[in-house]
């Protein structure tokens, strides 16, 4: 089960989103992190699937988080080889992604490659070392072993304080 998973499950993403976010108290910026010291992270499907979430991002943002969700939900576990081309613009299409070919043609040509590796190595500087891990205001926080601490740090920056 991923990180994004268990955030989803528990809820806390969305409760997050709701409670913040929407209101306008704070801003989120989620980063999909597929490089730990430069190796794949949680298997060499990481960096494609990544990629792919970017692509849709670009192409089609309106359908990015139904996009995001489908693939968390349909992704096979991490040890097993998943995100082609082919598999990645399938989920695209069933999770209501047009811009299909646009998306085959940014995967196939690995289009977001680089913006992958330089949020890897912004995680790595900011002392993140595994997922999930937020950033609030400079202090990394994994939201599921420190769930108190994490609406602290959040409460705290959307009070300004």
């Amino acid at each position: 089960m991923s990180a994004c998973e268990l955030l989803s499950q528990s809820g806390q993403l969305a409760n997050i989103v709701t409670d913040y976010v929407e209101p306008g108290d704070i801003s989120l910026q989620f980063r999909a992190l597929a490089y730990i010291d430069g190796e794949p992270f949680l298997a060499s499907d990481a960096p494609r699937a990544a990629q792919g979430g970017l692509g849709v991002w670009n192409v089609a943002p309106e359908t990015y988080w139904r996009y995001h969700e489908y693939v968390f939900a349909n992704q096979p576990p991490e040890g097993e080889e998943w995100a082609t081309t082919n598999k990645l613009v399938s989920f695209a299409e069933e999770a209501g992604v047009t811009e299909t070919e646009q998306l085959r043609t940014k995967i196939q040509e690995q289009a977001y490659e680089s913006p992958v590796r330089e949020t890897s190595q912004a995680a790595a500087d900011a002392g993140v070392s595994g997922t999930p891990a937020l950033v609030i205001d400079g202090e990394t926080v994994n939201p599921l072993s420190d769930e108190q601490r994490t609406r602290t740090l959040i409460e705290q920056l959307a009070d300004g304080s």
